[in-house]
């Protein structure tokens, strides 16, 4: 995988552009959490309905982060990666993942009306598919969080987030990711999931769980074999077809 120039970044350094001045990445790191922590406090107070939609995520990237980088709930103009794993969407294919995540959340009618054991794995297939979108050049994890919030609470479910910690919610993640394994993410889920008559038993501060470990997300170009293996991995059926109905059940390697 090789590296290419981020415009994101501060000239000679890895730290991204930032409102706060910060010129290293623990400070931009501790900033970053106080004002997102603030913004996501601010915005469960009152949750929007649910749309299942990347411009909803977008809007809830833009609220969470509006105060540290002035690109906040704009679609990455790079294609990305996560150290030498698959990379996330590529931006020429970036369309298409779209359509695709929402038809098969749509399809799935937001989850709503599922019991738990069928909730989890729903969820997980649409939670891995909006992973693998990856939009924004920082802060994806944190948003999908809220984003998925949202969607649960008008389904009858929440998240015990403090439940879990974060090397397992980024092994659940990574394994979803990059092997299409979503037995990990099903796991996780079926620890957090709880119905909203349910009190939760952690806090429900996502500090804890950041954004996925090092190695970083960084730029990059990707090989013709890194291509091939893209369009292979995220190929679709354009026709969606509800749990309710049939196969397929597995997201973008649904065929």
């Amino acid at each position: 995988m090789e590296r290419v120039f981020d415009p994101y970044l501060i000239p000679g350094t890895n730290v991204l552009r930032n409102f706060v001045g910060a010129t290293d990445e623990d400070a931009l790191a501790a900033a970053e959490n106080d004002l997102c922590s603030a913004r996501a406090a601010i915005l469960r107070e009152d949750l929007p309905p649910a749309e299942g939609t990347l411009e909803q995520l977008r809007r809830i990237h833009r609220f969470l982060f509006q105060d540290v980088y002035d690109w906040a709930g704009e679609i990455r103009t790079i294609d990305m990666g996560k150290g030498e794993g698959l990379p996330f969407q590529p931006l020429e294919l970036f369309s298409m993942g779209v359509r695709y995540s929402e038809e098969v959340l749509r399809a799935d009618d937001l989850l709503k009306g599922l019991g738990h054991d069928e909730f989890v794995k729903r969820l997980s297939v649409s939670y891995n598919n909006f992973n693998i979108l990856h939009p924004f050049r920082e802060g994806n994890g944190r948003t999908q969080r809220i984003f998925w919030e949202i969607i649960a609470r008008e389904a009858g479910w929440h998240f015990d987030w403090g439940l879990i910690d974060k090397r397992t919610n980024d092994q659940a993640s990574i394994a979803g990711m990059q092997r299409n394994d979503l037995r990990p993410l099903e796991d996780m889920f079926r620890r957090i999931v709880k119905p909203l008559s349910e009190p939760l038993t952690m806090s429900n501060d996502l500090a804890h769980l950041g954004e996925y470990a090092q190695p970083a997300n960084t730029a990059y170009d990707m090989s013709l074999e890194q291509r091939r293996h893209v369009y292979e991995h995220y190929s679709y059926q354009r026709t969606v077809v509800s749990p309710r109905q049939g196969k397929p059940e597995r997201g973008h390697r649904a065929r």
